[in-house]
């Protein structure tokens, strides 16, 4: 009977305890707080969290959209200096071309196979030039300013053996082909 009889004196004591104002607001404002988690969040939660990562999937998303808009404008800026439909042939005659407009003399062109630079192909080309420091820094100059792509990958300068005042150039390049 002492079981019975403690359950009846815990909800008198509650029930005491309820009268009182500031009692009773502190147990509604529990039970609201209990009652909103148990009730809202907890069946939420699963959802909450879906919609997060779904978010910021679609965040990573919209990124990547805006990098790839920003590349297509890069790519219109230049897109005029990539030649068309081009072979290692022709890059060699455009070179050959320019070279002849330098007071220099070609003592060596070598054509590589093509390699690739991203989603283009580019010609090697390794040549071997022999002039006046100014003439061969013009041809330089010519490379760097020039309308096409270039890339000087080696360049080695060094004074001719037989002949004062002559320098002579070694450089491996390469000239982005297009698509």
């Amino acid at each position: 009977m002492t079981h019975s009889a403690n359950k009846t004196n815990w909800k008198i004591q509650l029930l005491a305890r309820l009268k009182d104002p500031l009692q009773l607001r502190i147990f509604v404002a529990v039970m609201v707080v209990v009652v909103g988690y148990v009730g809202i969040y907890l069946p939420l939660g699963n959802d909450i969290a879906e919609t997060d990562a779904q978010l910021i999937a679609e965040k990573k998303r919209m990124a990547l959209v805006r990098q790839l808009e920003q590349l297509r404008v890069q790519y219109g800026s230049f897109q005029h200096r990539l030649p068309q439909k081009t072979d290692s042939n022709e890059w060699m005659q455009y070179v050959l071309g320019a070279i002849r407009s330098f007071p220099v003399k070609l003592t060596l062109l070598d054509s590589r196979p093509p390699q690739d630079v991203g989603p283009y192909k580019a010609v090697v080309l390794r040549i071997e030039l022999e002039g006046r420091f100014q003439d061969l820094h013009s041809f330089l100059y010519w490379l760097e300013t020039n309308e096409r792509f270039f890339r000087v990958d080696a360049i080695n300068i060094a004074p001719h053996r037989q002949v004062s005042g002559v320098l002579v150039m070694q450089l491996n390049f390469m000239g982005v082909m297009g698509s």
